[in-house]
């Protein structure tokens, strides 16, 4: 956005705080409201009739989530999570409406990332359908790499901890799996741990 666009944002946002693992809102739950990321990890998940859930992205500093229902008017297609202590700012669905009217070249903005993430779970159908749960971590692992990795001394490291059921959550198969397969690439010096981090070090 520009500075005219973040000025008309700022007086029409107000701040919201959630702790770790709190719910923010439900699937199937009506919209009312979208939410941009100042701070912290939000899961974005679906959970099956077996119980079971499928995580389908984490998000993290200036993301955002919510505009789907506002922008269709149906309900929530997935379920909100703060896995860490997040702080967020919300509009709510009236002012956000005023504010595409108002400014319609922030539509197409939102467009651009909506159709990225199109994109991204066209990936994850493909990789869920033809790819071998080895093969999704490593995706997986490179795509976090990507959004929340820093350079170091031994290699890449992903500034979020992602337990092994979050991983698991995100990869489609169970926790059991996932630690095996990390144990097998710390084995075979492609990763290392370090405080709960999780570093690449294999290009």
């Amino acid at each position: 956005m520009d500075d005219k666009e973040l000025e008309e944002l700022s007086k029409i946002t107000y701040q919201k705080f959630y702790d770790k693992n709190e719910i923010i809102f439900l699937e199937g739950e009506v919209g009312d409201a979208i939410y941009l990321i100042l701070d912290g990890l939000i899961k974005v998940f679906r959970t099956v009739e077996s119980g079971r859930e499928k995580t389908l992205a984490l998000l993290g500093q200036w993301d955002f989530f919510g505009e789907m229902a506002l922008l269709d008017k149906s309900v929530r297609s997935a379920s909100i999570q703060a896995i860490k202590t997040s702080q967020l700012l919300v509009i709510d669905r009236e002012k956000f409406n005023n504010l595409l009217l108002k400014f319609p070249q922030i539509s197409l903005k939102i467009i651009v990332t909506l159709s990225n993430r199109l994109r991204e779970a066209n990936n994850q159908i493909k990789a869920l359908t033809f790819k071998s749960v080895k093969e999704r971590l490593h995706l997986v692992l490179l795509d976090l790499a990507d959004r929340y990795g820093e350079e170091s001394k031994d290699g890449i490291v992903i500034t979020k901890k992602i337990t092994h059921q979050e991983l698991a959550n995100l990869v489609g198969t169970t926790r059991e799996t996932i630690t095996k397969l990390l144990n097998e690439l710390i084995e075979g010096g492609l990763i290392i741990v370090k405080k709960r981090y999780l570093i690449l070090i294999d290009e």
